[in-house]
This record gives C-alpha cells, sequence and structure tokens, in this order.
C-alpha cells in the first residue's frame, strides 16, 4: 500500500523566512582602533575558514556574504509584518520611517510606466511564494538608505519596443546609490529598460544571491564613482541572455563572485559585442567556481584592475579571458561554502529566482519560529522505511516525545537509551570515550545534528534486536579509525544494526572508521538510506550476514567517495532498491575502489539511475543473485558490470508495488548529490522559546531577572530572552541547572540594551550577612553551560571616588562559570575586575568565546581561571579614579595543564598614558603555587599604552615562571622579543589558536 503523504525527503532542508532579529547571526567585524563602541570599523576580521559551518541553505532567511558584516542585514526585522496587494500599498509602506516586513501578494503594475518606489531603511521586501511581481516598473535606494533585503520578486517589463541600448529612458528593476548593508536574494529579473540591477556610487556591505537575470542589454552595474569603497558579494546567480554588465565593477574596493552560472551571451547572429564579468578601474575582484556556457569575453580587467579567477568551467567561450594581480582573500572577511563549479548549472537553475517556499505569510516571530522548526521536524521517511510492515507505521523516530538538546556525551547517552520517545537535536562535537564507543539507541528515537554543528567524533551507534522506529539524520560521524586501513582488530562502525527495523540515515557526513560507516545486519529491515556522504573509508555499507533473506532497503542520492569496497555488498537482502546514487573514485586520491555494487547470495536488487565514476567492477552479482540495473551512467568505469534489463533470468522485483518514488535523471546525479548530500544547515535548527522583556510593560516581564526565573528549571531546549532597549537597574544571574539561554538585545545597538548595578567586593550585603566578595559583586553572573549573550551593554558601575573608605574596590561587571559560554557584540564596562572567566569547579573546564565585543577597564580586568578566547574585540584602557594611566589588562589564574586567556585579532589601547598599561601578570588564587596562569596576545593591535615590559609579577609569583607570550602584534605598542618580551615561535604558534582552546566545542554564531 502506497503511504498517504506526499514524499518529503528534506533534500534541501528547505527552511522558511527568518526575518527576526531574535534569530539573526551577526558577522565578527575587527575593530582597528580602540573607538568607541559601536564606531564603524575599518576592516572585518579573519571569519575563519571552515565552510562546513558556513552554508546557511538555499533558501536562508539571513544574509550572507558582505552583507552579513558590521552589523549585518536584518531588514524590517522587528518591525510589523504587512501584506501589500497595490502598488500604492507598497509604496506607503516602504517609504515608511519605521521598519516593515513588507509581504508583496501577487502581480502588481506600477503606473505610470518606469515607476521606481522609494524604499526607506529597515526593510524587508518580500515575495509571497513564486508569483509576486513588479509590472512596468522597479525599487530605488536613495542616498544613505541602509538595511534593505530584497527578496523573492520578479520585476519586469519596462523594457520600450526599439529600444533595445535604453539611451532614451532610465527604467531600472533596483536602483540604488550610495546606501549600506543591502540583500538583494532569490529575485527574477527580465526585460528592463535600463540597468536590471544598477548598484551605484558608494553602495557597501551588499550581497546579491539566486537571483535569474534574464533577456536584457544592461544586466547588472556596479560604481560609477572615484571612490573604492564597494564591497559586494555576488553568487548563485543566473545570467542568461543578457548582453553586458554581468556584471561590471567600477572603482570596487572588494567584489567576490562564485557559482554563478552565466549562459547564452554570445550570439554570433547579434553584432552586439557582450561580455561577462568585468574588472574595472580600481576593482579587485575574485571569481570562483563558477561556470561559463556560450560567453563571449568571459571575464576581464582593467591595465587598473585586478582579477582572480580559480575553479571555473568555461564551456564554448571566446575572447578575453583575463586575470591580473592578487585581489584579496575573501575568508579574511567572512566564511562561505564553494559548490563544484560542474554543478553550478543544475544548483542554479533549480534554486535561483523566486521559490514557492520562501514568504510563505507569517503572523509574527512567534509563527516565524514555528515554521522554521516544522520545516524539518515534518519530514518524513521514504523507501523501504515509510512501509507500514512488523506493527510499524512508517519511520517517524521521536516525533511524539519531547524535543531535547545534546551538548555532551552524558546527555546523548541518557537520552538516546532512554525508555520513551525523543526528539535528540546534537549540536556541537561530542568526543566518544573511549574511542569506539558505540551508543545504543533504543526505539522511537530522532538523533538529529543542529545544522551542521552535530559531530559524532571517535564512535557512533548501534541498534540491537527489536528496535525499531529510528532517525539518525543530519550528522557528522567521523574518526573512530585506529589509522589501519584493513582493521580487524577493531569493529568501531559510524552505525551498527543488528535486527532492527523501520530506520531511516539521511543527511548524514560518515567518514575515516575503524570498520564499517554502515553494517545493516542480521535481518534489519524497512530501512532507507538516502543524501548521505559516505567517504574515506574502507568497508563502506554492509547489508546482511544472515541466512534469512528478509531485509528490504532502499538507497538513494548517496554519495560514495573513496571508499573502497561495499558500496554497498548486500548479502541475502530480499529487497534492495538502489536509485540516483553517486559512486566516484578520484584518481589522484588514495583510495582505489574495489567494487561497487555488489549482490550477493540470494539478493534481489534494483539499481535505477545511478552515476558511477572512475569505478572499477561497478556492478558485480552472484550466480545466485538477481539484479536489474536501468538508466545508470558508467564513466570511466572498468571491470566487472554484470548490468542489463535482468541479468538473472529470474528477475528481480517492483520497487512501486511497495512505495511511489521519482527518479532524476542520471546525467544530473553528480551535481544533484554532491550538492544536496550530507548535513544540511537548516535540518536540526531548533526554533526556541521566546520570553520577552520591556520595561514599559509591552513585553512578558519587565526585568531580565524576572525572564530568567521564568525559564523552567532543568531546561533542555533554547530559550531567548529578548530585552527591549532601556537601561535596566539590576543584577542578572543564570543559575546552572538553566542551560542554553540566550539573553540578546532587541535593539539596533548593543548600547540600546544596558543592565546594569554597582555592588563591588567590599558592599554590604541587605541580609548583614557580610559582604559581596568578588566573585558576588557582578552585575550578571553566568553559572549554566550553553548560554549565549548578545548585542548588550553590561556594566558594573561602582564609583571608586564616592566610596574610597570602603574596602575591596573590586567590582564584576559579567562573570561566567560554566563551560561553552558564547558572548557576542557586547560592551563590558567596569573599572577593576570587569570581566571575570570561572568554571564550575576548580577541576572542570570553562570555555568562554568573545566576539565582535568591548571590553573595559584599567586593573585586571579579564581574570580568572576559564579557557578563554578574546577574538576580533576591543580592549579599552581606562584610567583610574583619580585620573591616572596605570593598570593590567589581564590576570589568569589558569590550572596547570589547562588553556588560559588567548587574545587574538583585537586591540588594546585608550585614552592613557603612554606606556601605562601592562598586558598581564599572573594570579596565583589563594597564593597556590601549582597553578600555571597564561596569557597569550597575537595577531592584534596593541596600542601606545602597553609597556614596554608588557608583563609583570603578581603576590610574590614572578611572571617568568608561568606562560605569558606574544605572537605577530602591530601598534606602537608592540615590540621586538626580548627577555622581557617572549615571542612566540611560528611552530609554537601552531599550538595557540583559537581551534586549540576550544577543542571540540563549535559556538554556534
Amino acid at each position: 500500500m502506497f503511504p498517504s503523504s506526499p514524499r518529503r525527503t528534506g533534500r534541501a532542508g528547505v527552511r522558511a523566512l527568518l526575518a527576526g532579529v531574535l534569530l539573526a547571526a551577526l558577522a565578527p567585524v575587527l575593530p582597528v582602533h580602540a573607538a568607541a563602541p559601536d564606531a564603524a570599523p575599518a576592516s572585518a576580521s579573519a571569519a575563519g575558514t571552515s565552510v562546513a559551518g558556513a552554508e546557511a541553505g538555499r533558501w536562508s532567511g539571513t544574509a550572507h556574504g558582505f552583507a552579513s558584516l558590521a552589523g549585518g542585514t536584518t531588514g524590517g526585522a522587528g518591525g510589523e509584518t504587512v501584506t501589500v496587494t497595490d502598488a500604492l500599498e507598497l509604496a506607503r509602506y516602504a517609504a515608511a520611517p519605521e521598519p516593515y516586513v513588507i509581504q508583496v501578494s501577487g502581480a502588481l503594475t506600477l503606473q505610470p510606466f518606469g515607476t521606481e518606489i522609494a524604499v526607506a531603511s529597515d526593510k524587508t521586501i518580500l515575495g509571497l511564494g513564486d508569483t509576486a511581481a513588479l509590472v512596468h516598473g522597479g525599487l530605488r535606494l536613495n542616498p544613505g538608505t541602509h538595511n534593505v533585503i530584497i527578496r523573492n520578486l520578479t520585476i519586469r517589463d519596462t523594457a520600450v519596443e526599439g529600444d533595445w541600448d535604453c539611451k532614451s529612458t532610465d527604467h531600472d528593476g533596483i536602483q540604488m546609490d550610495s546606501v549600506h548593508h543591502v540583500w538583494i536574494d532569490h529575485n527574477r529579473f527580465s526585460r528592463i529598460c535600463d540597468g536590471q540591477l544598477d548598484i551605484r556610487k558608494d553602495s557597501e556591505y551588499i550581497t546579491v544571491s539566486y537571483n535569474r537575470f534574464e533577456d536584457n542589454n544592461k544586466t547588472f552595474g556596479i560604481g560609477w564613482t572615484p571612490n573604492v569603497r564597494t564591497q559586494i558579494t555576488i553568487d548563485h546567480n543566473l545570467f542568461a541572455h543578457t548582453k553586458q554588465r554581468n556584471p561590471s565593477a567600477d572603482n570596487v574596493a572588494y567584489a567576490h563572485l562564485y557559482n554563478n552560472h552565466l549562459t547564452a551571451q554570445n550570439d554570433p547572429a547579434d553584432p552586439v559585442w557582450t561580455y561577462g564579468n568585468w574588472s574595472r578601474g580600481r576593482t579587485k575582484m575574485v571569481i570562483e567556481n563558477s561556470y561559463y556556457e556560450d560567453v563571449q569575453h568571459p571575464y576581464q580587467a582593467d591595465a587598473t584592475a585586478e582579477l582572480v579567477q580559480r575553479g571555473s568551467v568555461l564551456r564554448n567561450t571566446s575572447g578575453r579571458h583575463e586575470t591580473r594581480g592578487d585581489a584579496f582573500d575573501p575568508r579574511a572577511f567572512y566564511p562561505y561554502a564553494l559548490d563544484p563549479a560542474s554543478a553550478v548549472p543544475a544548483l542554479v537553475g533549480r534554486f535561483s529566482g523566486p521559490q514557492k517556499k520562501i514568504g510563505t505569510p507569517l503572523a509574527g516571530a512567534g509563527a516565524r519560529a514555528a515554521a522554521l522548526a516544522a520545516d524539518w521536524t515534518d519530514d518524513t521517511a521514504d523507501g523501504f522505511a515509510s512501509v507500514n510492515a512488523l506493527g510499524q507505521n512508517g519511520t517517524y523516530g521521536g516525533r511524539d516525545g519531547r524535543t531535547v538538546l545534546a551538548t555532551t556525551l552524558t546527555d546523548l547517552e541518557k537520552y538516546a537509551t532512554a525508555a520513551e520517545p525523543y526528539t535528540i537535536v546534537v549540536q556541537g562535537t561530542i568526543t566518544m570515550v573511549p574511542k569506539g564507543r558505540e551508543i545504543k539507541v533504543a526505539s522511537d528515537k530522532t538523533i538529529v545534528g543542529a545544522g551542521t554543528s552535530g559531530h559524532l567524533v571517535g564512535g557512533g551507534f548501534f541498534l540491537g534486536a527489536g528496535v525499531h522506529n529510528v532517525i539518525i539524520r543530519n550528522l557528522t560521524i567521523r574518526d573512530s579509525s585506529e589509522g589501519i586501513w584493513n582493521d580487524d582488530a577493531h569493529d568501531f562502525d559510524a552505525i551498527q544494526m543488528d535486527g532492527a527495523h523501520h530506520v531511516w540515515i539521511d543527511h548524514n557526513s560518515l567518514r575515516n572508521q575503524a570498520d564499517g560507516l554502515i553494517d545493516s545486519r542480521k535481518d534489519t529491515t524497512y530501512v532507507t538510506i538516502s543524501w548521505n556522504r559516505l567517504s574515506d573509508n574502507n568497508k563502506t555499507l554492509g547489508i546482511g550476514w544472515t541466512e534469512n533473506t528478509t531485509a528490504a532497503l532502499t538507497l538513494h542520492h548517496n554519495w560514495l567517495y573513496e571508499t573502497q569496497q561495499r558500496n554497498p555488498s548486500a548479502d541475502n537482502a530480499a529487497r534492495a532498491h538502489l536509485y540516483n546514487n553517486y559512486l566516484q573514485d578520484d584518481p589522484a586520491g588514495p583510495v582505489a575502489v574495489a567494487y561497487g555494487n555488489h549482490a550477493r547470495g540470494a539478493t534481489r536488487m534494483v539499481l535505477e539511475n545511478s552515476y558511477f565514476k572512475g569505478v572499477r567492477n561497478p556492478v558485480t552479482k552472484d550466480a545466485t543473485a538477481a539484479l536489474v540495473q536501468r538508466g545508470s551512467v558508467f564513466d570511466g568505469t572498468s571491470g566487472r558490470n554484470e548490468s542489463g534489463p535482468d541479468s538473472s533470468g529470474a528477475g528481480a522485483f517492483d520497487p512501486r508495488a511497495s512505495y511511489p518514488y521519482a527518479l532524476d535523471p542520471a546525467a544530473d546525479v553528480p551535481a544533484l548529490v554532491t550538492a544536496g548530500a550530507g548535513p544540511r544547515a537548516a535540518i536540526g535548527v531548533l526554533a526556541p522559546a521566546v520570553i520577552t522583556v520591556a520595561q514599559d510593560g509591552s513585553g512578558d516581564h519587565t526585568t531580565v531577572r524576572a525572564a530568567v526565573d521564568a525559564v523552567p528549571t532543568g531546561n533542555a531546549l533554547p530559550v531567548t530572552i529578548a530585552v527591549a532597549p532601556g537601561v535596566y537597574r539590576e543584577t542578572v544571574r543564570i543559575p546552572r541547572a538553566k542551560r542554553f539561554v540566550t539573553v540578546q538585545g532587541t535593539g539596533p545597538s548593543r548600547r540600546d540594551t544596558r543592565i546594569t548595578y554597582d555592588n563591588s567586593a567590599g558592599t554590604p550585603k541587605p541580609d548583614g550577612s557580610g559582604t559581596y566578595g568578588t566573585s558576588g559583586s557582578a552585575t550578571f553572573a553566568v553559572e549554566a553551560d550553553d548560554t549565549r549573550l548578545r548585542n548588550l551593554t553590561v556594566v558594573n558601575a561602582f564609583d571608586e571616588a564616592a566610596h574610597q573608605a570602603r574596602p575591596g574596590h573590586q567590582a564584576v561587571a559579567l562573570r561566567t562559570a560554566a563551560d561553552r559560554i558564547d558572548l557576542y557584540g557586547l560592551i563590558v564596562e567596569g573599572d577593576q575586575d570587569t570581566l571575570q572567566t570561572d568554571s564550575a569547579a576548580r577541576d572542570a573546564v570553562g570555555r568562554v568565546r568573545l566576539t565582535n565585543s568591548y571590553v573595559a577597564g584599567n586593573v585586571d580586568f579579564v581574570f580568572g581561571r576559564g579557557t578563554v578566547v578574546l577574538d576580533g574585540s576591543v580592549l579599552t584602557l581606562r584610567k583610574r579614579w583619580d585620573g591616572s594611566s596605570a593598570g593590567y589588562v589581564t590576570a589568569p589564574s589558569t590550572a596547570a595543564g589547562a588553556r588560559g586567556l588567548l587574545i587574538t585579532r583585537s586591540v588594546i589601547d585608550g585614552d592613557v598614558a603612554a606606556g601605562s598599561f601592562h598586558l598581564g601578570r599572573p594570579w596565583h588564587a589563594g597564593g597556590d603555587a601549582a597553578l600555571d596562569p597564561q596569557t597569550v596576545v597575537r595577531d592584534s593591535r596593541l596600542g601606545a599604552a602597553v609597556h614596554p615590559a608588557p608583563w609583570t609579577d603578581m603576590g610574590g609569583f614572578s611572571w617568568r615562571d608561568d606562560r605569558f607570550a606574544e605572537y605577530r602584534n602591530l601598534g606602537p605598542g608592540s615590540g621586538p622579543a626580548s627577555a622581557d618580551r617572549p615571542h612566540l615561535t611560528d611552530e609554537r604558534a601552531a599550538d595557540h589558536e583559537v581551534a586549540d582552546w576550544l577543542g571540540d566545542w563549535t559556538t554556534s554564531g
């Protein structure tokens, strides 16, 4: 019987609109001087090179690329959502001074012909589904306009018959002059006179992604200015039948073009000169993994410009193919994921332009969050895992139970082995101890990685006899290998199943295991394995190990890359249905594939529309097995290929008798599978519960403390406390039993939401029980693991001058005493002991990452025993209460063998006397000589305020006996290595990077 529900396989992890500031991610920006917080930084930081966590999904609602920097582009987030059905309504809301999310329904005809509607700052203009259009007009962003998102619209038909060159008209699709922070995404532009998209003059922080530019003369121009300021990202766009400006970039500081498809621009019958990408004036352009087909002059550069091209495909191109200079490194600004150039036509053809999945009408932040979560939680298994059998109605995992978040091995094992159903979202990297550990998963479980962050290292899962209704999705399971290729001594599988049934394994990346990636053994049946990346392994996927011929399995859209054997090997499988899989052997890689699909014993196998590239023995079968192959592509294969319509004469089986399915063309499989297999950024994302705070009574609570009190004790799901702008005079404490809490200011600036109090170590407690002490003086205390703070100012306003007679002037603004504390976009202000970073106990790890933030103080103002990274931030040096200049930036109290304080890609400076501040001194808390304090300052700018001998002693302990060092710093406060100024060697510096400090913790942005 066919399932009654439509087929949903989570192919691209489609996401609904995510426009709220509560869910927006801010990209780090490296300040280059100790400016006042929120001053515009002059350059962006290196945001990391990992691309696995950079892909935001084909329909992501969050801007990427240059539009994500310097505060990001959130459009009308936080404003009212309205739906417009005529041009007058659109014009009214678009020009309004307040923020709006404007949903456009249907086709709007603009009058008079060529009208350009003015769009003001803080707007999202969003087409509902794929039918929203602006006809006979367009949009205009005037100078100074900023924070605008335009998505999912068709803008068409301002072309004037007989005026192809548009000399007499200036009807643009979208024109913007000297704007900043604009995201143009998933639109279609067609038959526009003059330009389809003009980004002119000194526009900055722009991203143009997944658009279709079609049937036009002048397509996409950037510049028209003598200044070199514009930064722009252009990715995954289609340029088809567009003659020029594809784009033309004139005096653009940084133009990053990747994964675009330019096609049908070279018509031999048309005498008009055409061209693709042009780097003009003083532009610096980088082109990566694009696809040029039937293009004249695909890329070119003026003598004054720079252009770097790498990885692109050129088919039937002619004319200029010019590169010049070094341009720039885009990864110094933001992370991004490159799709293979060969996949670009299929990907861009499918995913660019307006989409039905974008712009679903939403009623507000709560509905947006629900839609985001529902997108992947509603996905259902297909193939044999969907079939009703053995008393199980398909495979839906832990759908009927609680949803919980797991960030540790303890969390994961507790929920996975429980008797009751759970949806377990794995966030971050979990290292299996001991290596090879396989968690015994119980029935009725969904285990899903949160975006691309969920990694299991050194182990995997085991599903025993009778275990059923299990979903394992969107995880990376890797690296249990002991370095022995054919390792018979260890049985460390990624996923092993012995006698289980109804299991769906989907969108995982499995690699480098000591034994098999997936072992489906001992009558395990009703299994679907889909959209996985199986790579870099000896034994890949084994099915069988039984005398019974009972197993029914579906394998589709998997990428098997550099896997030697069992690709799969199916032994006594009653029904093995394999379709649209991509088996690839890299001839330059370390692995030589021994064989591909193998039907063994009494197996009956149907193999359809797969793609075998460079594989030896792609299809093999025993004399006792039945195998039917149809529609597959064999590219550079060799050896045994026992394919045919009915190779056994006995027949195999008809998969459609068990379930419906849709075949993709075999020729499209490499592009589709390489782009779509493995973890997706949009799967496993949990919409947080939101608790609002506003002093005027318009929120759930009027104080932050009350909102924290409202979080359930033992909380196991994300909770966002959204704090409206205002000055909150209170102390806040997040206790240990309230994990996964984000406290986030909702104003446009981190200064808008201010939490302040003025206790000091010597302040008497109201109950007369003594004084607060240093730790107790904190305005904001974080004692719960997995806490995040965003877009806030936290202040200890203790007035030293007014309390000179009182001892104990230590006054903490922010204290952390937990692990995995992610701080982003903060201002933390105080004088002595501003930021205290500890752990839950002396022998516990307490990792903290503070990014794109400001910390101000004068004496030991970053201190404690925590393992702390201060990255891309400003440490502002302040004068003492009496106006004097003297102080210490750090006072670590690190345990021996632990990591201490790492300051990287940051600025240390302030309005204080030259040479008056030391970078640090060793705090041996309680006189403990066994401690080994550590501060490393690297790749940072040191102002003149830094002392020429930057380290000093403390409490009778010499800094020379502990761990203090610099590496590759710049600025007037930096200096060469000496006995008083130790520098790391390049070799030692390689062990003193952010990843070394964070270990298996990946911050979630």
